[in-house]
């Protein structure tokens, strides 16, 4: 992973410019994660650096289940999703379910990774712990290509 990702795009401004323009999304976040709207901001900041380290990388990765959450909800305005992934990575950024649970843990531990490199250390507040993987969050079907 190469840890210029982290230049190509402001994950806060980025989050904090969504968010205005579809206050909704920061609503439907907060719902999907139980949280309240300034942790459902975060977690759309940690689904927009994942999006940066797949737009990077050369193999899949996989999120953690909250972080997935937040894509999820992102995902839904489409219109919105995709006019990003253009702007800001010059691709749509896909997300396949699929893997198994070995296959999972590997591309968590290689996230993670990645994650570390580009932004430093991953907040435990959206990343699980790296010993147990995703699947420990209920997320190992989810990543991205």
């Amino acid at each position: 992973m190469d840890s210029s990702c982290s230049n190509t795009i402001d994950s806060q401004a980025a989050s904090a410019t969504l968010l205005q323009a579809q206050p909704l999304l920061g609503e439907k976040i907060a719902s999907a994660l139980a949280c309240d709207a300034p942790t459902a901001t975060e977690a759309l900041t940690e689904a927009i650096r994942f999006l940066a380290l797949v737009a990077q990388s050369v193999t899949p990765l996989t999120p953690s289940h909250k972080v997935d959450l937040a894509w999820h909800e992102f995902i839904l305005f489409t219109r919105d999703y995709h006019a990003f992934c253009q702007q800001h990575f010059g691709k749509y950024i896909h997300h396949t379910p699929g893997g198994g649970t070995d296959q999972n843990h590997r591309q968590y531990h290689a996230t993670l990774a990645a994650y570390q490199a580009a932004f430093g250390p991953p907040s435990i507040r959206f990343w699980d712990n790296p010993n147990l993987g995703p699947a420990a969050s209920n997320c190992g079907a989810c990543e991205a290509s």
